[in-house]
């Protein structure tokens, strides 16, 4: 086994966690997706995803969790069973910045608009 530098463990820590953030931030985003927590254990590694909706995240009968790890152990090149993902829901949407700025990226296509941008295209508020 080779000896690898704090400094390059330091740097493939940070670039697996920015390629998994940005993996899951597109796969997720209409989920409610509010960020991920990495957990390396000496038998695997635990992956727990933050979002509003979990259910959504787990899918019917627990299909998409299972899909999005056999994505996340392909691509990072896991063996069998070294990977493990988890969904937590976020206690409070409110404090979260990122599921707020998720929420409302994905509510103006649906017709949602706040009271600020109607004023500034001049109709009445109700």
């Amino acid at each position: 086994m080779s000896s690898i530098s704090k400094k390059r463990k330091f740097i493939a820590d940070g670039l697996f966690y920015a390629e998994l953030n940005e993996l899951l931030t597109r796969e997720l985003a209409e989920d409610g997706y509010a960020g991920v927590e990495v957990r390396v254990t000496p038998l695997r590694t635990e992956v727990i995803i933050r979002a509003t909706r979990t259910q959504n995240v787990l899918g019917e009968k627990g299909q998409r969790i299972r899909e999005l790890t056999s994505v996340v152990q392909k691509r990072f090149k896991f063996q069998d069973g070294a990977v493990e993902l988890y969904a937590e829901r976020v206690a409070n949407r409110g404090l979260c910045s990122q599921a707020q700025a998720e929420s409302l990226k994905h509510a103006r296509p649906r017709g949602y608009v706040s009271d600020g941008s109607r004023r500034r295209r001049g109709r009445d508020v109700d």
